[in-house]
C-alpha cells in the first residue's frame, strides 16, 4: 500500500472519529473533586499529589472563559504545574451561565460572593490562609473579594493582567480627558447596556475567528494537512477545542452592566467606593502582599492599568512581575510554564517564609526576552490587536476632538444648567428636598444615593423610606403646616425624617442633639412644637412634647410613654384623596434650624425651600458635581453645612452621599477611600487634624479632588494641597438669607468669589469695628463701604420673604430706599479690585479696643505660622486680648513674640492639651473664657524650665 493511500485512510478514519465524537482522542482534564458548591459556582480541588500541608492557591477565572483556562492541555496546565511545584491548587468554577438556571441573570455581586464563599470554605476545612490568584477579570474578582473580607484569611494576592485603573487603558491626549470622554458618552452607554441581556460565548468565539481570519485559515489548513497524524491531532486537540469556542462562555447581562457602570464609567477599582452585595468597598482596605503580573505587550490590560494597584492599595506591599507576553500568554503557553507559574510558586514560598523573593522580582536580575511566543500567544494577540486597534483609534480621535475643552464640557453639562435653574426659581416654583428625591428615584431608581457604615442604599430605597415615614407621621396626626421637632444624631433617619416632613408640607424644627433639654424645651415651645421625632438615644428626654421614636436598628429600646414609629404599618395608613405630597413651593418655610449663639442660647433660623435650593443646587454647580462623584459629609446634619450644603448638594447634583459618623482623622481617611469620596464639604478647622496624621504612601492617592466649605484659612489650604494634592474652594451661603457666593474657577484660593445666579443681591455696608456695629446716616439709612474697605455683608430680602424673616436679627427696613428690606449679617467681608469677595472675620471676632481693634483671625493666622501649633484661638475679655494654643511641642515665649510682632500684644497666652470645637468645627471661645486658665501660661512654663 502506498504512503499516500495510508495517509488517506488514516485521514478518513480520523475524520470519521471527529464527526462521530466531536473530538480526536480522549477528553483531557486533570483530576479534581468538587469540594463545595453554591448557586453560582463549584469549588474544584485538584488532585496533583501536593503534600497535605502544601500552601494553597485559589485560582479565579475571568467571566467569558471557563475554569479550564488553568488546565487547557497537559503541557500548558497551570494546576498541574503548581502541583508539581508543591502548591495545592483549587479553582473557582463559575460554569456556563447560558446553560444554568438563572445563569444569565447573575450579577457581579454573585460572582464575588462565589469567590468569598470559596475562601471561607477552604479556611474552614483546612484551617489555612490562602493565596488568592486571578487572571484578567478573575484578578479583579480576587481584589474585590479580598476587600470584601477585609483581607481576613488571605496570605497574598496574585493577579495576571488585571486592570485597576481602567481609564488608563482608554487613551486620550490628556489624562483628564479620558474621564471626561467616559462621562460624555455615559448616557449612551447606559441606554445601550439596558438593552443587553448578556454576551453569549459564541459571540466572543466568533469575534476571535473574524478578527484573526488569516490565522484561522492557516490553522485549518494545518489541521487538514495533519489529519492523518492522530498522535499530533490528539496532542493539540484540547487547545483547538478551547480556542474554537469550548473555552468561551456567556457573560450575564446584569454582571456586564455592573462591570461597565462601576469599573469603566466610574473607575471605582481605583477610586474606591464600589458596591458589592450592598457594601461599599475599597482596595485601600488591602494590606496583604500583592504580586501583579504585567504583560509587556498586553493590549487588554496595559501595564499602567495593572500597576495602578500600588496607588489603589497604599497599605499593601506590592510587587510587579513583568513578562514579555500578551494578555493570554501571561497564564497559558510555554512562556507561562517557564516563567509565570514557577514565579507564582516561588512567591508563595516567599510569603510563607520558606523561600527567597522570586528571581523575577529582583530588580538586579535580567529576564529572557528572546523566548518565542507560543501559538496561544499569537492567536490571542491577533484577536486583541485587531479588536482594540480600531477602538483605540476611534477613542483617540474623539479625545483629540475635545482635549482642549474638558473644563468647558463639564461647565456646560453640569454647572450651566444648575445655574440657569437657580436663576429661574420663582416664589411659586415647586421645589423641595423631598421633591428632588422623588425625581431622582423615578429617573434612576437603582442608582446608589447614600452610603452609611459600609452599606449602600439606592434612590428607590431612600424614597420609599421617606414615603413610609410620611405615612407614619400622618397616622401620628402631623399635617401640612405643623411644626415638628427633630432631634437626632447624624444618621440616615434624620435626613429621612426631614424629607418626610417636607413631603407632608410640615416644618421641621431641627435642634442640635448636644444641647441641654431645658434649652430645647424652650425653643420647641417658642415654635409651638407639639411632637418631636427622636432617635432612641434621645427618647428619654423631657422635651415638653409628644415623643416619636424613629430608627435605631436591632436591639433598640423605646421608653414607655413614647410612640414607636417603626411599629406603624405604612400600608395600613389611609391617606385622604386631596393630600398632595411634595407640594412645597420656593417661598414656603421648609425647616427651622435651632442654632446656638456664642453664649449657647438657641435662636431660630427659618430656611425656605428657595434657600435650600440655593445652597444645594448652588454648591452642586460651584463644585461641578457629577454622577461619578461621591460627597463625604462629616459635618453634623443639624448644622447648615451638613443639611443644606453637603446632603443638599449630593441630592441636587445626582452624586452619591457618604455619611460620616462625626469626624476623626484616621476614620476619615479610611472612609474616604472605602466610599471613593471625591468631594468633601468642611466647616471651620475640621480638616486641620489631617496634618497631624503620620505621612503615608497613600497621601497623594486619596480619591478626593476638591474640599469645599467655609472657614478654611489660605495657609491651611496650601498645606493640605501640598501634602494630599486636592484643591480647595471657599463657599459662602447664609443660613437665613439668600446670599450665596463661591469661586467655581478656583483662581483665588481662599476667596469667596462672587454672587451666584439666583442669589439675593449683596452689598457691603460700613461698620465701626471698634464699636462692633453697623453705621448709618442721619436718616437711619445704611452706608455703603468704600471699594476695598471691609464692611458687613448685607443681603436684600424679597417681599415674599419678609413675613417669614420679620423677627430675624439684622433685618433692616428702608435700608437704602423706602420700602426695601435688607438683612445685615455679622460677617465682615472685603471686596478686591477684581470684584471678588474675601471673608475677614465675624463682627464678634474682632478683639482689642480703640485703635488696636483687630481681627482675631489675623492673630490666629500669625500663631499658625509657628511650627508645631495645632490649634489657635483668640478672644476678647473686656477689651483685653487673650489667646490659647495646642501644640505638638513646647512653644517658647520668644517664638510667640516673633510671630506676633506688629500685632497688639495679647494679655495672656495659654497652652492647653486640647481645645473643644463647636459643631461647626471652630474653637469654642465661650468654653475658653471659662476654662482657659486651667491651662499653662506660656511665660510661666518658660520660668519653670529655666
Amino acid at each position: 500500500m502506498s504512503r499516500f493511500t495510508k495517509k488517506l485512510r488514516a485521514s478518513a478514519a480520523n475524520a470519521i472519529e471527529l464527526a462521530r465524537y466531536g473530538r480526536i482522542g480522549d477528553e483531557y482534564g486533570a483530576p479534581f473533586e468538587i469540594a463545595d458548591r453554591g448557586p453560582h459556582h463549584r469549588l474544584r480541588r485538584y488532585r496533583t499529589g501536593a503534600a497535605p500541608n502544601a500552601p494553597i492557591a485559589l485560582l479565579v477565572p475571568p467571566l467569558m472563559l471557563t475554569a479550564e483556562i488553568y488546565d487547557i492541555a497537559p503541557d500548558v496546565s497551570a494546576v498541574a504545574k503548581l502541583g508539581a511545584l508543591g502548591i495545592d491548587p483549587w479553582v473557582v468554577d463559575f460554569g456556563a451561565p447560558e446553560h444554568e438556571e438563572g445563569g444569565m441573570h447573575r450579577s457581579l455581586d454573585d460572582h464575588v460572593r462565589a469567590v468569598v464563599a470559596s475562601i471561607e470554605h477552604i479556611r474552614t476545612t483546612t484551617g489555612k490562609s490562602i493565596h488568592l490568584c486571578g487572571y484578567s477579570q478573575g484578578g479583579m474578582f480576587a481584589y474585590q473579594a479580598a476587600a470584601y473580607v477585609r483581607g481576613e484569611g488571605i496570605a497574598s494576592i496574585v493577579t495576571f493582567g488585571s486592570p485597576v485603573d481602567i481609564h488608563k487603558g482608554l487613551p486620550a491626549v490628556r489624562s483628564d480627558v479620558t474621564g471626561a470622554l467616559v462621562r460624555t458618552i455615559e448616557p449612551a452607554i447606559s441606554a445601550a447596556l439596558g438593552r443587553i441581556e448578556g454576551l453569549p460565548g459564541k459571540l466572543t468565539s466568533t469575534a476571535f475567528k473574524l478578527v484573526s481570519t488569516k490565522k484561522e485559515i492557516a490553522q485549518r489548513l494545518d489541521f487538514v494537512r495533519s489529519l492523518h497524524d492522530r498522535e499530533r491531532l490528539a496532542r493539540s486537540e484540547a487547545r483547538r477545542r478551547f480556542l474554537s469556542g469550548a473555552g468561551f462562555v456567556a457573560w450575564p447581562g446584569p454582571a456586564f452592566r455592573m462591570f461597565v457602570e462601576q469599573f469603566v464609567v466610574h473607575n471605582r477599582m481605583l477610586s474606591g467606593g464600589f458596591v458589592i452585595d450592598g457594601r461599599t468597598l475599597s482596595l485601600a482596605d488591602l494590606a496583604c502582599p500583592i504580586l501583579a503580573f504585567v504583560g509587556e505587550t498586553d493590549e487588554i490590560a496595559r501595564p499602567a492599568t495593572v500597576k495602578a494597584i500600588a496607588t489603589a492599595a497604599p497599605d499593601a506591599t506590592v510587587h510587579f512581575g513583568s513578562i514579555p507576553a500578551g494578555h493570554f500568554g501571561l497564564v497559558v503557553g510555554s512562556r507561562a510554564m517557564r516563567i509565570t507559574w514557577p514565579a507564582v510558586a516561588d512567591w508563595i514560598r516567599f510569603v510563607e517564609k520558606t523561600g527567597p523573593l522570586p528571581d523575577l522580582l529582583r530588580e538586579d536580575e535580567g529576564r529572557d526576552d528572546d523566548l518565542e511566543p507560543t501559538d496561544y500567544d499569537v492567536d490571542f494577540e491577533l484577536l486583541v490587536d485587531s479588536a482594540t486597534r480600531s477602538a483605540r483609534a476611534a477613542w483617540r480621535r474623539l479625545g483629540d476632538a475635545i482635549a482642549g475643552a474638558t473644563d468647558t464640557m463639564d461647565a456646560v453639562r453640569y454647572q450651566e444648567p444648575r445655574l440657569r435653574r437657580l436663576a429661574r426659581l420663582e416664589p411659586d416654583t415647586l421645589v423641595s428636598p423631598s421633591r428632588e428625591l422623588a425625581r431622582r428615584a423615578k429617573a434612576h431608581p437603582d442608582a446608589t444615593f447614600f452610603l452609611w457604615k459600609g452599606r449602600a442604599f439606592s434612590y428607590a430605597q431612600a424614597d420609599t423610606r421617606v414615603t413610609n415615614i410620611a405615612r407614619g407621621l400622618f397616622a401620628c396626626g402631623v399635617r401640612a403646616g405643623d411644626r415638628v421637632g427633630l432631634l437626632m444624631s447624624t444618621r440616615p433617619s434624620l435626613l429621612s425624617a426631614a424629607a418626610a416632613l417636607s413631603r407632608l408640607g410640615a416644618i421641621a424644627v431641627i435642634g442640635p442633639p448636644e444641647t441641654n433639654a431645658e434649652a430645647l424645651r424652650a425653643a420647641f415651645a417658642r415654635n409651638d412644637v407639639r411632637r418631636v421625632i427622636v432617635d432612641p438615644n434621645h427618647a428619654a428626654l423631657d422635651l415638653g412634647a409628644e415623643i416619636l421614636v424613629l430608627g435605631g436598628g436591632p436591639g433598640r429600646r423605646v421608653p414607655n410613654g413614647t410612640r414607636d414609629m417603626e411599629a406603624i404599618d405604612p400600608a395600613a395608613v389611609a391617606l385622604p384623596d386631596d393630600l398632595a405630597f411634595d407640594a412645597g413651593r420656593a417661598r414656603d418655610v421648609a425647616k427651622i434650624l435651632l442654632r446656638p449663639n456664642e453664649s449657647g442660647v438657641l435662636r431660630d433660623v427659618p430656611v425656605t425651600n428657595h434657600r435650600w435650593a440655593l445652597s444645594a443646587i448652588g454648591a452642586a454647580a460651584a463644585c461641578t458635581l457629577k454622577p461619578t462623584d461621591t460627597v463625604y459629609c462629616a459635618v453634623p446634619l443639624h448644622h447648615p453645612a451638613g443639611m443644606l450644603v453637603s446632603a443638599g448638594a449630593a441630592l441636587a447634583g445626582g452624586a452619591r452621599l457618604a455619611l460620616g459618623d462625626g469626624f476623626d482623622p484616621k476614620r476619615f481617611l479610611t472612609e474616604v477611600r472605602r466610599t471613593g469620596s471625591t468631594i468633601v464639604f468642611y466647616a471651620g478647622e475640621m480638616l486641620r487634624p489631617l496634618l497631624d496624621e503620620p505621612a503615608s504612601r497613600g497621601d497623594r492617592s486619596l480619591p478626593i479632588r476638591l474640599v469645599a466649605g467655609s472657614g478654611m484659612r489660605p495657609s491651611l489650604a496650601k498645606r493640605l494641597r501640598e501634602r494630599f494634592g486636592f484643591g480647595t474652594m471657599e463657599f459662602y451661603a447664609g443660613t437665613a438669607h439668600r446670599a450665596i457666593l463661591a469661586d467655581p474657577t478656583g483662581h483665588k484660593p481662599g476667596a469667596l468669589g462672587r454672587v451666584l445666579p439666583g442669589s439675593a443681591e449683596v452689598m457691603l455696608v460700613r461698620c465701626d469695628l471698634a464699636l462692633r456695629a453697623k453705621l448709618t446716616d442721619d436718616h437711619g439709612r445704611l452706608l455703603l463701604a468704600e471699594p476695598t474697605e471691609p464692611g458687613l455683608l448685607a443681603a436684600k430680602v424679597a417681599s415674599e420673604e419678609l413675613h417669614a424673616l420679620r423677627d430675624l436679627p439684622g433685618l433692616v427696613r428702608n435700608a437704602f430706599t423706602d420700602g426695601d428690606a435688607w438683612i445685615v449679617t455679622s460677617d465682615v467681608v472685603r471686596r478686591d479690585a477684581d470684584g471678588d469677595h474675601w471673608f475677614v472675620d465675624s463682627l464678634s471676632g474682632f478683639v482689642g479696643k480703640g485703635a488696636e481693634t483687630i481681627s482675631s483671625r489675623a492673630i490666629e493666622d500669625a500663631l499658625y505660622e509657628i511650627a508645631g501649633v495645632r490649634l489657635a484661638a483668640v478672644w476678647d475679655e473686656d477689651g483685653a486680648i487673650h489667646a490659647a494654643i495646642t501644640a505638638s511641642r513646647a512653644i517658647e515665649q520668644r517664638e510667640l513674640e516673633e510671630a506676633l510682632a506688629g500685632f497688639p500684644k495679647p494679655k495672656e497666652i495659654f497652652f492647653l492639651p486640647s481645645i473643644p470645637l463647636t459643631d461647626g468645627f471652630r474653637p469654642n471661645k465661650a468654653w475658653l473664657r471659662e476654662h482657659a486658665r486651667e491651662g499653662t501660661l506660656i511665660s510661666e512654663a518658660r520660668r519653670r524650665r529655666a
